[in-house]
């Protein structure tokens, strides 16, 4: 369980994952104001935002593990 907490920290501080959430909920509004988006597309987004952001932190990170 603190294996989950820890990544979940991680995830939460991550200055590329903030960077992103920020930008899709600026596009969210953006897109809302002149065509309203349903819910569950709005939810589906988000989702694939955050497989793809942890996808990137785990084989991505930019560290040499050697």
């Amino acid at each position: 369980m603190n294996r989950v907490f820890k990544g979940l920290q991680s995830y939460l501080t991550d200055w590329k994952n903030l960077l992103t959430h920020s930008l899709v909920g600026v596009a969210i509004l953006l897109i809302a104001l002149f065509a309203p988006v349903s819910p569950y597309l709005r939810i589906a987004f988000v989702v694939v935002v955050i497989v793809f952001n942890v996808i990137r932190m785990k084989y991505f990170s930019g560290k040499n593990d050697k």
